[in-house]
Parts: structure tokens; C-alpha cells; sequence
């Protein structure tokens, strides 16, 4: 079941979305919760195991996925596809941009039972907005069946890159500047000091080259999904902040939230496709507002 969840805000007649400075600044956020275009969605479901393939669509929210009856969420894919292996978790936290394959068991539930999928309260994210809890969509249980379905232990082979296989390490500063009362605050969400320009290669890489970037977001106070543009990469190693990495980041993926205080590494084995691709924050304010950056592959 394909789930794009976003928040909007609706007019009389049509979609809102004017931005005040501070949202651009923290993020543009809606007051309805919309699941593939609906609102207030459900889905009819029999008592045996479902794959939802979700896609966190929102501008600037984050989601800290729950069922409502407090049943397990099976981690079987990210943004690139399947997992080595599932990992099971009470509760996940999906930011703008990133994908996720979870399997839920309604198996023992009675028909006529309602089952919510819910973002959960959480408190770790700096000064975002939108962490309060709240009902997405709801699953009606419509009949019993019997399910003979079992999760596989092994879902993918996933080859891990070692660190030491790198040429380069490149280091990203994710930073906002400060602004007094008063100032045009437009430009203030950058990446190592720069904002976007379209005529500026900002990274030079080698085709084939295997790369570690890093992400420092350890001094500031907001949290960015970084995203790039034109690969798969690999999480291996978050300091500060959470500290370690989460149920989804065993695969490939091409979006990483890196929250206020952290430190995240990423280890890329870039391909011979040649071009120019942008990497940016995949909160649509702050990429708007500048930050985003061009690596060309050569």
C-alpha cells in the first residue's frame, strides 16, 4: 500500500501557502494532514500482514511513526530498497524526503476494529516545529482471514563499504546565519557558509571515486535531511545528538536527517555518470532559502 503523507493548508477554495519569515526559517506547515491526496484517509484491511511503502511528502514536518494499538512496525526498506535484514521497532521518525517499507500484522484483531497509524510526540529536534501527536490514517478491520505469511530473516544482499576504501572526505557545514531584528532574513540557511548558485560548482568529483562526506550540524539548533541528488549512499556513523543509527539506515539511501548536535558520515561510491547534481536540505524552506550546493562528476 503506497502511503505520501503531507500536511497543507486549505483556503475556501484552494491550497494556501504563503510562508511567513519565520517559516521560512523553521519550516512551512499545514494544518490538515492529507494521506495520497485525501483527508482524513482510510484504508479497509483483513487480519493478515500488509507492506505500506510510505513516503514522507510534507515540506518541513517530521513523522515519529506509530500503530495506535501499540503493535510492531517491521523495517524491511529506505529511500533505495530492501534491507539487508528487518529490524522491529515501536516506533519510527521519517523526515521530509525519506521512504520507508514497513510491514504491519493485523492478524488477531477482530473485524470491525479500527487501528490508527499515528505520529507520536517527540521532543528531540531542535527547535522544529510540529512535534506534537496526531492521528494520519486510519485501518478499518473488514474481515478475518488466515495469513500463512513469515517475515524472511534475509531480505537483500547489501555490501557494505568500508570507510577505508575512501580517497576523500569532504566536510559540510550546516549552518544558519544569525540575524538581527529588522534584517532581511532571506539566504540565512547555508552550507558551509555558501548559498545556492546555479553558476557555481561548488564540489568537484571523480568518476568512480569513493568518497565519506560528512554533515556537521553540531552547532546548530535545527534539524536537516540532507539529500543528494544522483546516488545511493551508505549512514555509517552518527555522533552526538541520537548517537547511533536508526532501525532504517542499514541500507542505501539518498536522504539522511541529521539533527541539532549531530555529526553525520555518509560513505558514497560514486558512479561514471557525468554531470552536474545539487545536494540540499529536503526542508523546502530551507532549501529555498538557499540550502543547496553542486557537485559536478567528471
Amino acid at each position: 500500500i503506497p502511503l505520501v503523507i503531507q500536511d497543507k493548508r486549505f483556503s475556501s477554495s484552494d491550497i494556501s501557502y504563503s510562508p511567513s519569515m519565520g517559516e521560512v526559517m523553521s519550516g512551512y506547515m499545514g494544518e490538515t494532514i492529507i494521506v495520497n491526496g485525501e483527508v482524513s484517509p482510510f484504508v479497509e484491511v483483513t487480519t493478515r500482514f500488509y507492506r505500506l511503502r510510505i513516503l514522507n511528502g510534507a515540506n518541513a514536518r517530521f513523522y515519529k511513526l506509530a500503530l495506535g494499538n501499540n503493535a510492531d512496525l517491521i523495517i524491511i526498506g529506505n529511500d533505495g530498497g530492501l534491507l539487508k535484514n528487518p529490524s522491529t521497532v515501536k516506533n519510527i521518525l521519517l523526515a521530509p524526503g525519506e521512504r520507508l517499507d514497513v510491514l504491519v500484522n493485523f492478524a488477531g484483531l477482530t473485524a470491525g476494529t479500527e487501528v490508527f497509524l499515528e505520529s507520536k510526540v517527540f521532543n528531540d529536534a531542535g527547535n522544529a516545529q510540529g512535534k506534537q501527536g496526531f492521528k494520519i490514517l486510519k485501518f478499518k478491520i473488514t474481515q478475518t482471514v488466515s495469513d500463512s505469511f513469515i517475515v524472511p530473516v534475509s531480505l537483500s544482499s547489501v555490501n557494505t563499504i568500508s570507510p577505508a576504501s575512501s580517497s576523500k572526505t569532504r566536510n559540510f557545514i550546516l549552518n544558519a546565519m544569525q540575524m538581527s531584528g529588522g534584517m532581511n532574513m532571506s539566504g540565512t540557511h547555508r552550507i558551509n557558509g555558501k548559498t545556492y548558485d546555479k553558476n557555481r560548482i561548488d564540489e568537484k568529483v571523480s568518476a568512480n571515486a569513493t568518497e565519506i562526506w560528512i554533515f556537521d550540524n553540531s552547532k546548530g539548533d535545527e534539524p536537516h535531511p540532507m539529500h543528494l541528488h544522483g546516488v545511493h549512499f551508505q549512514v555509517f556513523e552518527r555522533s552526538g545528538g541520537r548517537g547511533q543509527l536508526t532501525a532504517s539506515e542499514s541500507g542505501w539511501k539518498d536522504t539522511v536527517l541529521v539533527m541539532p548536535g549531530e555529526i553525520v558520515k555518509i560513505i558514497i561510491s560514486f558512479s561514471n555518470l557525468t554531470g552536474v547534481f545539487v545536494f540540499h536540505c529536503h526542508n523546502l524552506e530551507h532549501e529555498d532559502d538557499g540550502m543547496m550546493l553542486q557537485y559536478q562528476l567528471t
